[in-house]
């Protein structure tokens, strides 16, 4: 067996692909993080990604997709590496027809533009798929296309009310925030990504392409009702809707004289641990912990006495009590220091490097382990349409070949 147990961030700046997805070519038109996000993940298991930009619109300042806000933005370089990207106007017909030459040599085209505009363009899949019949066409959007839904705009925080996150938060705290991530999005891209191989294994089995639909609400919708359809999961229903321990004040990590850590309780037994560590003997030797049956009250109650006394240990003496009695735990890490956390850096999981045009950058790296065919980096993220010349040139050359 090759390859490490650990993430490798090794850079291998031009070199061939060494992911299972190498020789798979995706024509990537989309933006900002939904889309683009899982072609990341896609170019980072192999495939040759040709991302297709708008030329850059110098009198209007505009870079087209929003996700580089102004020029390289963090955002944009976190969800584009492993990607050639070129620029075309597809309002121009010329360049249009050089999308289509590229969808002809193309494995899967991936797109969160909305249907309309792409029937506008042609790019529909009726269109698309009778003349490419084994291109796999990956279509993401907010709502699902045909539903009554389908042809509104949306924004990760749009689905994370649709969804029922922040209704969530506001049973669980009071508040109407959004959650401070980009969620949404991010679920969705997975998804989108699962079934692009998906459909990339059926094709290798039938031969044929196929349309892969992921609407962002359905994706979101279907990770909160895991545990949060609860006693709604039956008919009649058995119990409200809601996983009860997840939307109380006590769904916390706990203070130490020195910080913070998540000590996980689910269980008396481990109420019973917690409560000996945070000094409160007398609680913990009640019998009602004895029981195997949770009452949520009392389970709250035996936490709230924790918490009460958590912040009399440091971080390193709940940690020393914590892995001794066998609790799981991590220590609340500041997003500021995560780059740097020791966890991170054992594993290789950030690289620091040199970005031909952006200067010292750092790259988190994909998480996933091959021991045959390692993740790698190929290509850092590029300014809007640095390897056009390259992918028409290499468009030609097939063409030429093709002919002769």
């Amino acid at each position: 067996m090759k390859g490490s147990t650990l993430p490798s961030a090794e850079l291998n700046i031009d070199g061939a692909p060494t992911g299972p997805l190498a020789g798979v070519r995706i024509v990537d038109l989309s933006t900002v993080v939904m889309g683009p996000f899982a072609t990341q993940i896609l170019g980072d298991l192999g495939a040759d990604v040709i991302r297709i930009e708008p030329p850059y619109d110098n009198a209007r300042h505009s870079p087209g997709d929003i996700g580089r806000t102004v020029g390289m933005a963090p955002l944009f370089l976190n969800v584009n590496r492993n990607k050639r990207s070129i620029a075309l106007n597809l309002k121009n017909e010329d360049d249009l027809a050089v999308l289509e030459e590229l969808l002809d040599t193309a494995d899967v085209f991936v797109t969160n533009m909305r249907l309309q505009a792409l029937e506008r363009l042609g790019l529909g899949y009726d269109a698309i798929g009778e003349r490419f019949p084994t291109l796999i066409y990956a279509h993401a959007q907010g709502f699902a296309p045909g539903s009554s839904r389908g042809a509104r705009p949306a924004y990760d925080e749009v689905i994370q009310a649709v969804s029922g996150l922040v209704n969530l938060q506001e049973r669980a705290n009071g508040s109407l925030q959004y959650l401070p991530t980009f969620i949404g999005d991010k679920v969705a891209s997975m998804y989108l990504a699962l079934g692009v191989v998906s459909a990339l294994y059926h094709r290798r089995v039938t031969g044929a392409g196929q349309r892969v639909e992921l609407p962002m609400a359905d994706a979101l919708i279907s990770w909160t009702a895991v545990e949060h359809l609860a006693g709604d999961t039956y008919v009649p229903a058995t119990a409200p809707a809601g996983n009860p321990l997840s939307l109380v004040g006590e769904h916390a990590a706990m203070r130490t004289a020195d910080g913070a850590i998540a000590a996980v309780a689910y269980t008396y037994q481990d109420i019973r641990r917690l409560l000996i560590g945070a000094g409160q003997d007398e609680i913990a030797a009640e019998s009602r912990w004895d029981s195997p049956q949770v009452d949520v009250a009392t389970f709250l109650e035996g936490l709230r006495a924790v918490f009460a006394h958590s912040a009399e240990k440091t971080t390193a003496e709940w940690e020393t009590y914590l892995q001794a009695n066998d609790i799981p735990y991590g220590v609340v890490v500041d997003v500021a220091e995560l780059a740097d956390d020791p966890y991170v850096q054992e594993v290789g999981l950030v690289v620091e490097t040199e970005h031909p045009t952006e200067g010292r950058i750092r790259m988190v790296a994909n998480p996933l382990r091959f021991s045959e065919t390692p993740v790698d980096i190929r290509r850092y993220a590029e300014r809007p349409g640095h390897s056009t010349e390259e992918v028409l040139s290499q468009l030609r050359r097939q063409a030429a070949a093709g002919a002769n």
